[in-house]
């Protein structure tokens, strides 16, 4: 397993869609994504279906992130 480095944390808004979840937002302060993730809260998406990830900021890194969350 990698380690993030912390100085170059990148945090990802993932939404479940059609079982799977997928990178919806993405930011570099995670309080934008909790921002956007209230903002999906309150137009009714279910907190179960909201999920907030931290990766280094490569495609990579976030499409292995996603991986290990749709195959947990």
């Amino acid at each position: 397993m990698t380690m993030i480095n912390p100085s170059r944390r990148f945090w990802i808004l993932a939404v479940r869609r059609g079982g799977r979840f997928v990178p919806e937002f993405g930011s570099f302060v995670r309080g934008e994504v909790i921002v956007e993730m209230s903002q999906r809260r309150r137009s009714g998406v279910r907190r179960s279906d909201l999920k907030i990830l931290a990766a280094d900021p490569d495609q990579n890194a976030i499409e292995l992130a996603l991986a290990a969350l749709n195959d947990a």
